[in-house]
């Protein structure tokens, strides 16, 4: 039975999440900004405690690997490879877009073909990341920077119906709707380290695992000093 650590730091909200077989048997998190350093290490060994594991009965630990927030990914993976390094386990990537993808997928199973899911973050000022997905989950367009004054939201017409999603959907709504799009808007969707465990198994059992020592977040775009 493969035994998985679910972490995700891409948002200001962070979560961890125990995985057996894809089933998720334990969880914790925060949704509002916190310093995920000081309370994603807590939560594995929260969890560890609740299902009375030691680190040594891990088989992997995934992480959100990005986009999003700089620093939070950087949290994030800092903290699996340590733990990965510590209990000898395997190390699983999974972009954070196809994770924001299948739980929306998860939390609204009415959804059916045709439609497309379109994730969104924020990044800097009239910028944010956005992917497009079938509703089966094949990938139409992979997570991109969407500069919102200068796209072209006409080709945007091709993918409809669209379900837009994630802390920056507010940020592209406003560019589509002069369009006549067939839009749902979600403002409640939340990213959470339980909506990765069927990617994760998935990744754990097709051997998917990332190299431990150059592993790095898909930052899509160079780091910078500032404000993210």
């Amino acid at each position: 039975m493969a035994r998985l650590i679910l972490i995700d730091t891409a948002t200001a909200a962070g979560s961890v999440s125990f995985a057996e077989e894809g089933r998720v048997v334990a969880s914790f998190g925060h949704t509002q900004a916190e310093d995920h350093a000081a309370y994603i290490a807590d939560y594995v060994y929260r969890g560890l405690s609740q299902l009375q594991l030691n680190g040594t009965a891990i088989d992997a630990i995934a992480v959100s690997a990005g986009p999003g927030s700089y620093t939070g990914l950087r949290v994030g993976l800092s903290t699996a490879k340590g733990l990965c390094y510590a209990w000898n386990c395997r190390l699983i990537l999974l972009p954070t877009m196809e994770i924001m993808a299948a739980g929306y997928r998860q939390l609204h199973p009415e959804i059916h073909e045709p439609g497309f899911l379109v994730p969104v973050l924020k990044s800097r000022k009239n910028e944010v990341y956005a992917a497009v997905y079938k509703t089966d989950g094949t990938t139409i367009e992979h997570a991109r920077p969407v500069q919102l004054e200068e796209e072209d939201f006409s080709t945007w017409q091709n993918y409809q119906p669209m379900y837009v999603f994630g802390e920056g959907a507010d940020r592209v709504i406003d560019r589509l709707q002069p369009l006549s799009v067939k839009v749902v808007l979600d403002g409640t969707y939340q990213l959470h380290a339980s909506h990765m465990a069927g990617l994760a198994e998935q990744a754990f059992r097709s051997g998917q695992f990332a190299d431990l020592a150059y592993a790095e977040p898909y930052y899509l775009k160079p780091t910078y000093v500032g404000k993210e």
